[in-house]
């Protein structure tokens, strides 16, 4: 059968003797045109879902490969009413010296200090807080593996 008659034919099955859509084919454009419509919002979906992820993934990965190079241990915690003091020691297998260093009180007030301490080094800090309990050190930004201490002088790496 030549394509022309074919189309015809195709044509002319679509349509009643008036020349209109029958109810079941306009039916059916209708779900072909809410299928695609709903594969699009599901592809975009998708693309957003794979795009947030490598953006999280960028965003935590790279500090954490930064951070692994921080090897230290806070000691000789003691705790007043208006301040918190503690030895920080950059131990000498650490690969990066300390440049800054931030403490978050139990209430989550965050300080961040300009210091430096050199690889094998250690150093005094105080800090104007008042911590009751428990309180987070970590040096240079690298919020991914804080020391969680307590006052009463034990820590754990993260």
């Amino acid at each position: 059968m030549p394509i022309k008659k074919m189309f015809k034919l195709l044509l002319n099955s679509n349509f009643n003797k008036r020349g209109v859509l029958s109810g079941q084919k306009v039916v059916g454009i209708i779900f072909l045109v809410i299928g695609i419509m709903l594969l699009l919002f599901i592809i975009s979906q998708a693309v957003k879902i794979v795009k947030d992820s490598r953006d999280s993934s960028n965003s935590k990965g790279e500090p954490s490969v930064h951070c692994v190079g921080y090897l230290y241990t806070v000691s000789g915690i003691t705790s007043t009413s208006e301040e918190l003091q503690f030895d920080f020691r950059n131990e000498g297998s650490s690969s990066e010296d300390v440049h800054n260093l931030t403490v978050i009180d139990g209430n989550r007030n965050k300080q961040t200090f300009q210091i430096s301490i050199p690889v094998g080094s250690s150093l005094a800090v105080r800090v104007p807080a008042k911590v009751q309990d428990n309180f987070s050190v970590y040096p240079d930004n690298c919020q991914v593996f804080p020391a969680r201490c307590s006052i009463e002088g034990q820590c754990a790496y993260h």
